[in-house]
């Protein structure tokens, strides 16, 4: 089947020569001859070879073998070089997605750290606005006990001032009103028929010059001889110089208006 295979598409002479040729060989290999018989013979040409190897259609059989050959170690090859870059993109899908991934986690741990920081940082900052808050309140406070204090102290040493003023206020007035009612009581002149337990009470109003310029009865003893007689004894008087000597504030306060009361008991003592 080989040889026959081998053989494919020559010539039918060419196998019929090749045939004849080797029935002559095994004819003359199977005789018995005497050397006499030997008859010198030339080799002869042999072009099998030739005629084999320009065969057309076995040429056009092998190359087509070549051909097909050569693309299917082509498909083998393109088939390796696209499982290699596969198999690469593969890999670099698998790194990308690693390296992807421990970015992510890299980026989430960075975060993590930063909002850690941030809480930490605003804890800090609330404690810190705290003992703020807490230490303006305590110097608040303070401040507010010693303005207190001092509006205390300062109350007090008004109040004390004050009483201080009033006290030496009352000793002017009183001693100027005692002035006042001795220089009347001079000029009074009692009636006759005063007697015990008349009261009159005499309204003046002064300038701060002293002078009298006006006198009204503000309570009536109930008996008009004795309330003219009060009249009089003021008219006499008409002023008192004394009162130059006051301070404006004080003589307002105290002399503007001043109110006597007449007793009749009260010269007889």
């Amino acid at each position: 089947m080989a040889i026959l295979l081998k053989f494919e598409g020559y010539p039918p002479a060419v196998v019929a020569s090749v045939l004849m040729h080797l029935v002559l060989l095994l004819f003359v290999l199977g005789r018995n001859v005497s050397p006499s018989d030997y008859v010198t013979i030339e080799d002869p040409v042999i072009v099998t070879a030739t005629a084999v190897d320009v065969n057309p259609q076995r040429l056009r059989r092998l190359e087509r073998i070549e051909q097909e050959e050569a693309a299917a170690a082509q498909r083998r090859q393109q088939e390796q070089e696209r499982a290699r870059r596969e198999q690469e993109q593969r890999e670099r899908q698998v790194r990308e997605a690693r390296q992807a991934r421990e970015q992510a986690e890299a980026e989430q741990r960075r975060q993590a750290e930063a909002e850690r920081q941030r809480l930490a940082e605003a804890e800090a900052e609330r404690q810190r606005q705290a003992e703020d808050a807490r230490r303006r309140a305590a110097e608040a406070a303070a401040e507010e006990q010693r303005r207190e204090q001092q509006r205390l102290a300062q109350e007090q040493a008004a109040r004390e001032a004050q009483a201080n003023q009033l006290a030496s206020e009352n000793m002017v007035v009183a001693e100027y009103a005692s002035i006042i009612k001795r220089i009347i009581s001079q000029n009074w002149q009692i009636p006759p028929g005063a007697r015990n337990g008349m009261v009159a009470t005499v309204e003046l109003r002064l300038v701060p010059t002293g002078e009298v310029v006006g006198t009204t009865i503000i309570q009536s003893s109930g008996d008009a001889v004795f309330d003219r007689s009060v009249m009089q004894a003021v008219a006499r008087a008409d002023r008192f110089p004394e009162l130059q000597d006051l301070d404006r504030g004080l003589f307002d306060r105290n002399f503007r208006t001043f109110t006597l009361v007449f007793r009749p008991e009260d010269l007889l003592r």
